[in-house]
C-alpha cells in the first residue's frame, strides 16, 4: 500500500466510498492518490475493518483507529451538534476526554464540511403517503432510463448574489424589488446525456410547454425511445397534449411521480451545481448571466449527473425509513 497517505486520508477514503457513495475514480481525484491505492485501502478495510497494515504507518495521530472509527460514527449520527457536544458523546462511548479543537481537526480531516440545510417543500400526510408508495415501487430501480426535467429561474439581486429558485415560486417580499437580472430555463438530464438548454421568455402554458419539450429533446429522441419522463408536476406538464407528444416519441410520462419531491428529481441537484458555477463568476449583466447559465449547462461533467442519478435509490430508502417524510439528501 502507498505509504504517503496519512491515517486521516485513509479514513477519508473509507468515508467517501461507504458513506457518500463516491466511486474509486472520484475518490482518487478528491484525495489525490492513485486509483490502485484506493482499491487497496478499501480491500484492507473490508478484510480487517482497519486501514493500516501495521502500527506506525502514516502521520502520528492523537486517536487510534478504533477511536477514529467511533468518532466517525458519532459525526454521521449527529451532524448538527457542536464540537463540545461531540466531546461529551465521545467521552461516553470511549471513556477518553479529548479537546474540542481535536474533534474539529478530525472532523475536517474525515471530510466533514459545514453547510446550510436545504430548503424542503412543505409535505402533508397525503404527500408523505404518495412519496412512500412511489419509493416502495421504485427503490430498486437503477434510474438509467429516466429523463429528469424541470424549469428553473436564476436571479441576481442588487448585491450581485445569485439565487436559484423553482420557476413559479414566489420570491420573498424583501427580495422582489431588488432583482437586477433574471433568467428562466428548461432542461432535462438522463444517465448518459442532457437536453438542449431552453431559455424561457414568456409565461409557460400547455402549448409552450410542448414547444420546450420539442426544442430541448431535438436531436436526442432516437436515443430516448422507451424512456420514462419525470417533471415536478406543474399543471401544464400533465396534459393530454404533453402526454400525446411524449408517447408519439415512444417516451412514457411517469404519472405517479409524487408532488413536492424535488429530492427525487436529479435535475434539482444539477440546478444547484449550475447555481454554484454561475454565482462564483459574478454575473454583471443580463447577457452575462445568460452566457454563464449556458456555459454552466455545457460544463457540468456527465459523471456528476450520473452520480446524482445513482444517489436516488439511497434517497428512496431514506424516504421509506422516514415513512414518506423528508430525506436527508
Amino acid at each position: 500500500m502507498s505509504g504517503h497517505l496519512s491515517v486521516g486520508d485513509r479514513w477519508r477514503i473509507v468515508s467517501l466510498y461507504y458513506d457518500e457513495g463516491n466511486n474509486v475514480h472520484e475518490i482518487a481525484n478528491l484525495v489525490g492518490c492513485a486509483i490502485r491505492t484506493v482499491y487497496r485501502i478499501l480491500e484492507l478495510f473490508e478484510e480487517t475493518h482497519n486501514i493500516t497494515e501495521r502500527n506506525g504507518r502514516g502521520r502520528h495521530m492523537a486517536l487510534n483507529n478504533d477511536e477514529i472509527y467511533t468518532l466517525r460514527q458519532i459525526l454521521y449520527r449527529y451532524p448538527n451538534e457542536t464540537s463540545s457536544n461531540i466531546v461529551n458523546r465521545f467521552l461516553r462511548r470511549t471513556g477518553q476526554l479529548v479537546p474540542a479543537r481535536t474533534i474539529r481537526r478530525y472532523r475536517q480531516m474525515l471530510g466533514f464540511r459545514p453547510v446550510h440545510a436545504r430548503t424542503q417543500a412543505f409535505i402533508t400526510t397525503i404527500h408523505a403517503q404518495q412519496r412512500l408508495d412511489f419509493c416502495l415501487s421504485y427503490a430498486t430501480n437503477q434510474w438509467r432510463n429516466i429523463i429528469f426535467s424541470d424549469e428553473k429561474a436564476f436571479v441576481v439581486d442588487v448585491s450581485g448574489v445569485v439565487y436559484y429558485i423553482p420557476r413559479g415560486r414566489q420570491r420573498p417580499i424583501h427580495f422582489q424589488s431588488q432583482v437586477r437580472y433574471r433568467v428562466a430555463i428548461f432542461g432535462a438530464v438522463w444517465y448518459n446525456g442532457r437536453s438542449n438548454l431552453i431559455f424561457i421568455n414568456d409565461r409557460t402554458n400547455t402549448t409552450t410547454y410542448v414547444e420546450y419539450l420539442q426544442e430541448a429533446l431535438n436531436g436526442h429522441l432516437h436515443r430516448l425511445r422507451h424512456y420514462h419522463f419525470v417533471h415536478d408536476r406543474p399543471r401544464w406538464a400533465h396534459t393530454t397534449l404533453a402526454h400525446d407528444w411524449l408517447e408519439s416519441n415512444h417516451i412514457r410520462c411517469m404519472d405517479d411521480f409524487p408532488s413536492v419531491s424535488p429530492d427525487l428529481n436529479a435535475v434539482e441537484s444539477v440546478s444547484s451545481w449550475l447555481n454554484k458555477y454561475v454565482q462564483s463568476r459574478h454575473p454583471n449583466s443580463q447577457r452575462h448571466l445568460e452566457r454563464l447559465v449556458q456555459r454552466a449547462w455545457n460544463a457540468i461533467p456527465q459523471v456528476v449527473i450520473r452520480g446524482y442519478i445513482r444517489h436516488i435509490p439511497d434517497i428512496c430508502n431514506q424516504i421509506i425509513a422516514n415513512n414518506g417524510w423528508q430525506s436527508i439528501g
